[in-house]
């Protein structure tokens, strides 16, 4: 019995330490602010933990950022081969939905690395993910256009896929069950798809390829 209590302490400090990472970010959050989370002492923690990094470090593993970057690049990869971006949300991809699926069961540990990061050995996934994001969204321009994006076009996509995790990390703050994570991000994805395709396939809405690619 005692070794069971035990364990439910440390589940319970870890619980409340994810979602004090999530809401303050590593570098705000205090281990008195997951003591209180938690329902015990700042000095309890120390029996579980050695320290702050080390309570962070049992949350946010190498394995659920490599699988994060993962599911991202595959999601983007994905969208070189689908003609009507406009059917690749949840319902019409399935690495859409494996991505989806991640966000929500993980959702702390994505909010942590989407914004609350920051002095932790994973300050750079963020950064990563939107220079992957912008890597392949320019060879799927110079696919389409046969030459390569303008520095216009490299910003445009760095500031499209910088607002995305923005959203992203605003959505999953905001809402907390699957249904609802679902249906907001079903929303965004229907806007953002269609000003994608719009953006990187000019041919295809009547767009300005010279803006994009250069002459």
């Amino acid at each position: 019995m005692p070794q069971r209590l035990k364990l439910e302490v440390r589940e319970r400090l870890l619980a409340a330490a994810a979602a004090v990472f999530a809401e303050q970010g590593f570098e705000r959050a205090r281990l008195a602010d997951v003591a209180e989370r938690a329902g015990t002492s700042s000095s309890n923690i120390y029996k579980y933990f050695a320290d702050k990094e080390a309570l962070f470090d049992e949350i946010v593993t190498p394995t659920l950022a490599g699988r994060l970057l993962r599911l991202l690049r595959g999601r983007i990869r994905e969208l070189r081969a689908i003609g009507n971006w406009l059917q690749a949300d949840a319902s019409g991809s399935e690495r859409a939905r494996a991505l989806l699926s991640f966000w929500i069961e993980q959702r702390l540990v994505v909010l942590i690395l989407l914004r609350g990061a920051d002095g932790t050995r994973y300050a750079h996934v963020r950064n990563l993910m939107i220079r992957e994001m912008v890597r392949l969204a320019s060879g799927y321009v110079t696919d389409k256009a046969g030459a390569a994006p303008t520095p216009l076009m490299d910003f445009m996509l760095e500031r499209t896929f910088t607002r995305t995790l923005d959203t992203i990390a605003d959505t999953l703050s905001a809402y907390r069950d699957a249904p609802s994570i679902q249906s907001a991000i079903s929303l965004f994805w229907r806007y953002q798809l269609a000003g994608l395709q719009s953006l990187l396939d000019p041919d295809a809405s009547g767009g300005d390829r010279q803006a994009f690619t250069g002459p």
